[in-house]
């Protein structure tokens, strides 16, 4: 009897762990759906004005370069947004093996009496 019951609690915790994370995952791929689809808008948005843009007048450089930095913030929201990158924290070389990136040199920065000191560590 005492090994169901442990059986029992052994199965329940497992149970709930695995539907956890099952959840939590289901949550992460609801947002970025939503992140995705925000972005894909943002984008529409930016072509729309674009033409508008034209039709009306303005120079076609000018409507072009605003559309690149409308798009260039919306990809820079998403990503925030998604916090999904690309090789993070990792340097590709020339080769294609990628490297960890090193972390750069951080140094301690005082000031007493109206006096910068740096201290390297």
């Amino acid at each position: 009897m005492k090994i169901l019951l442990k059986l029992g609690l052994i199965g329940f915790a497992f149970g709930f762990i695995f539907i956890g994370a099952d959840t939590v995952n289901a949550q992460n791929r609801q947002n970025r759906r939503e992140a995705r689809r925000e972005y894909r808008g943002e984008v529409r948005d930016a072509r729309q004005d674009r033409r508008k843009d034209i039709r009306t007048g303005t120079s076609r450089r000018d409507a072009n370069r605003e559309f690149r930095d409308e798009r260039r913030d919306a990809r820079r929201e998403y990503r925030s947004e998604t916090g999904r990158r690309i090789n993070r924290g990792y340097y590709v070389s020339r080769s294609r093996r990628a490297y960890p990136q090193q972390q750069p040199k951080r140094s301690r920065v005082y000031y007493r009496n109206g006096r910068r000191y740096v201290v390297k560590n």
